[in-house]
């Protein structure tokens, strides 16, 4: 194996985590390694993961105001969380399952989605999930009065089709002379297509230019570039991969692979598959007759544990 900076315990519960797919199992030894070191030795991590954006933006209220005051035209003073799964209204109806789900202090709903590969219907699932969210704001004798705007974000590492060329398209409910079907408008739908962004080289850039620029480009920078100033510093060190957990490099290094499965489970899922891949990696090393000792501090097993296997 290359030098690598990575463990011979943790390279192999990489290794472990690419040889599930098959699109990947097929690559040559000298690949493989290539691919495990890229992503997992990079400074920053790849903020169009489903991981990675999650864990920049959906626990950090400062990162995510900074983002949404450059992408919506009122200015955010304020955001609380939500569960990003929604209730089902009956049994047998489709998940509601958000990257990232907030509301503001004036009830506001704001859904803010990452998609790294085109998915077929997006734009019907967008509708969906905002529709969802007018749908939960009512209960028995509420007033239609007081039905608040709800705002679908959606960044994506992809072109959909369009009669204009620009980097954020915004969709909003109107009569076709364009006058508007609410004030304020309920349901607004923002596009972010990260690809239309052609910076030339010594071109200022404007917020959302720069913030395109991050969302491609986190993981392939050594370092931040002077030229965005400090404005973006708490970006850049919440994208830091060095502090991350051991465990939770897993769970990014399994999502840069499957983003879309990753979505859908819930943590005893992923409690689960952390738990099968510790003991497909230990069992391994076993079979290469490595010391029960070190794989115990590879793996976070028990000697007795491992010794059981």
């Amino acid at each position: 194996m290359k030098t690598t900076p990575l463990t011979p315990g943790q390279f192999a519960q990489y290794e472990a985590i690419v040889n599930e797919y098959d699109r990947y199992r097929k690559l040559s030894q000298e690949e493989k390694e290539d691919l495990i070191i890229r992503i997992a030795t990079s400074t920053y991590i790849n903020l169009m993961c489903d991981w990675a954006f999650k864990h920049v933006f959906g626990h950090n209220e400062k990162n995510l105001m900074l983002l949404l005051n450059d992408i919506l035209p009122e200015e955010i003073v304020h955001i609380e969380y939500e569960p990003n799964e929604i209730d089902l209204w009956k049994g047998d109806d489709r998940k509601v399952i958000m990257d990232v789900l907030c509301h503001t202090k004036d009830g506001r709903k704001i859904i803010v989605e990452m998609q790294r590969a085109d998915k077929e219907h997006l734009r019907n699932r967008l509708l969906y999930y905002g529709a969802s969210m007018i749908h939960t704001q009512l209960h028995s004798g509420d007033s239609y009065g007081n039905m608040m705007p709800v705002y679908v974000i959606c960044f994506m590492n992809f072109r959909l089709k369009h009669d204009t060329d620009k980097l954020i398209y915004h969709y909003l409910l109107r009569e076709e002379t364009g006058e508007s079907y609410s004030k304020p408008n309920i349901l607004d739908i923002y596009l972010c297509e990260l690809p239309r962004l052609a910076s030339k080289p010594g071109k200022s850039l404007t917020p959302v230019e720069v913030w395109f620029d991050i969302l491609q480009n986190m993981s392939n920078f050594a370092s931040k570039p002077e030229i965005y100033g400090k404005r973006y510093d708490p970006i850049f060190e919440s994208s830091l991969q060095s502090p991350i957990s051991d465990k939770d490099k897993l769970q990014y290094f399994r999502s840069m692979f499957d983003d879309d499965v990753r979505s859908y489970l819930t943590d005893e899922d992923r409690e689960e598959i952390y738990a099968k891949t510790v003991e497909m990696v230990a069992r391994k090393l076993k079979e290469n007759n490595i010391s029960l000792q070190i794989i115990a501090s590879s793996t976070g097993l028990s000697v007795e544990e491992i010794q059981a296997l």
